[in-house]
């Protein structure tokens, strides 16, 4: 058993902090890696069925199925931020987890909406209050999840939470960037520790310890 605590000074060191998450990511990394290929694939069916549905209505077929991929992804997203949650609470991944997020569904789109929103804005102002905003508002989903807050409270309490550990977040965005550009086969690794190592900041903020 691994846990993710303070280092021996008694400060959150990097080295510990992203190792031990490492660590979870090695042990469980099948499951989450199918977690979110099922998440993935169940929003795009969903999306392909009600483009078929409503193929005559030429154009907003289009729009409808977009609508229904981002519903379903924020409901199965909501479940696996829980999954994450619970494996590193507990060493346990249950896969009614991922489709425990239904009712937060909608709280969970209407979020990533405000945070992209957000972000983009600070990006189109001067780039670096949308870097800033990324990262100070990267605990979001685990706060509604966790806590059932509403889509601004979760924004606001990621934003609170972070005041003094926002460095540890920057490194977990940073590393989702890599993964998402430079990192090729590599790409569900980084996706994977960035999560994990965001549910590990989340738990410690929180004074609780994460075991592997």
């Amino acid at each position: 058993m691994v846990e993710i605590a303070a280092n021996a000074d008694g400060e959150f060191g990097f080295r510990t902090w992203l190792g031990r998450s490492w660590a979870i990511v090695c042990q469980h990394w099948l499951i989450l890696l199918m977690a979110t290929f099922v998440r993935e694939l169940l929003s795009i069916v969903a999306a392909g069925l009600v483009f078929a549905i409503f193929i005559d209505l030429k154009g907003w077929n289009l729009l409808i199925a977009l609508v229904v991929r981002c519903v379903v992804w924020s409901a199965l997203q909501a479940g696996y931020l829980k999954l994450c949650l619970n494996v590193c609470r507990n060493d346990k991944l249950q896969w009614k987890d991922l489709f425990s997020g239904l009712s937060s569904g909608l709280q969970m789109l209407i979020a990533t909406a405000c945070l992209w929103i957000a972000i983009i804005l600070g990006l189109v102002v001067l780039v670096i209050p949308g870097l800033f905003l990324a990262v100070r508002l990267s605990l979001y989903g685990f706060v509604l999840v966790d806590q059932r807050s509403g889509a601004l409270q979760s924004l606001l309490s990621s934003y609170r939470m972070l005041k003094g550990f926002a460095r540890y977040a920057a490194v977990s965005v940073l590393v989702y960037l890599i993964g998402t550009t430079v990192a090729g086969i590599l790409l569900p690794a980084f996706q994977l520790l960035s999560d994990i190592s965001l549910c590990a900041l989340y738990k410690h903020i929180r004074g609780e310890e994460a075991k592997v």
